[in-house]
């Protein structure tokens, strides 16, 4: 019996491409902290491909509709041509995605290999997902940013930024942002065991009063959500440009304007 073929193709709307692209960076930065979790990129795929397929199938029958997603990053067309040694074919990476898939031998090696795959799988996707117009700050940043307060320890700012490989971390003091940066971080606890025990005890707020330096944040580097991205790379005064960009929003609560951090942004959501 012939099998019914799928229903035609509905274009992806613009927020399920930031939506796809979002799930697939997410996955895939999970993926790098542990190279057994490259199954929840499984995960997204299979759901990228359930919506453009139109039913549930697994995901070898996946390929095509996913292929046709795909077709806009050179990481799937060009480069693996010209540079065969360094970049794989679509067909290559989703093969090997697909086996891994279904393989119950995720360790070693071996995961390490599909995790790799998977991870360039998904740079080509999330590249290919956002050629549709040029996309804005609010598409690109880091949604749910991760901040700490003044009143926090300077211990869970440092476990923070050792846990997911910051070089930054936001906090509001007196009503100004500012960044504690890996370098001000180190230099304050280049200290004897007995004094970094101490400091690392020390709330933030006090950390400053005793000397820990912050990165200022200089007004260009605070976007909004609806500002261009070339805006986001125009260089900062007196700097080669930011390291880290705040992107904030307004609402209004309880009759007063209130500002609240809606995402950060980074060069590297912009290469």
């Amino acid at each position: 019996m012939a099998k019914e073929p799928p229903p035609p193709l509905r274009p992806l709307s613009a927020d399920e491409r930031v939506f796809y692209r979002d799930e697939l960076r997410a996955a895939r930065y999970a993926a790098l902290a542990d190279s057994e979790s490259f199954t929840e990129i499984c995960f997204v795929i299979e759901a990228l491909g359930l919506r453009l397929q139109g039913r549930q199938e697994a995901m070898g029958e996946y390929k095509e509709r996913i292929a046709e997603c795909g077709q806009g990053s050179p990481l799937f067309g060009l480069l693996p041509q010209t540079f065969p040694a360094t970049f794989k074919t679509f067909d290559a990476l989703y093969r090997t995605v697909k086996q891994a898939r279904n393989d119950a031998m995720h360790t070693g090696a071996y995961a390490r290999h599909a995790t790799e795959a998977a991870i360039e799988l998904c740079i080509g996707l999330e590249e290919a997902l956002m050629t549709n117009g040029k996309p804005g700050v609010g598409d690109v940043m880091v949604k749910s940013p991760i901040t700490v307060e003044p009143w926090q320890p300077v211990a869970h700012a440092r476990q923070l930024m050792l846990m997911h490989s910051f070089s930054f971390l936001p906090v509001r003091l007196n009503n100004t942002w500012h960044l504690i940066s890996e370098l001000g971080l180190a230099r304050y606890l280049n200290v004897s065991i007995k004094r970094k025990a101490e400091r690392l005890g020390k709330s933030i707020d006090a950390a400053v009063e005793d000397g820990m330096e912050l990165k200022d944040v200089h007004p260009e580097a605070i976007l909004r959500a609806t500002d261009s991205t070339d805006k986001a790379l125009a260089a900062v005064p007196g700097q080669d440009g930011p390291s880290l960009w705040l992107v904030v929003e307004t609402l209004c609560i309880d009759g007063k304007d209130q500002t609240r951090l809606a995402g950060v942004l980074s060069p590297f959501e912009l290469m």
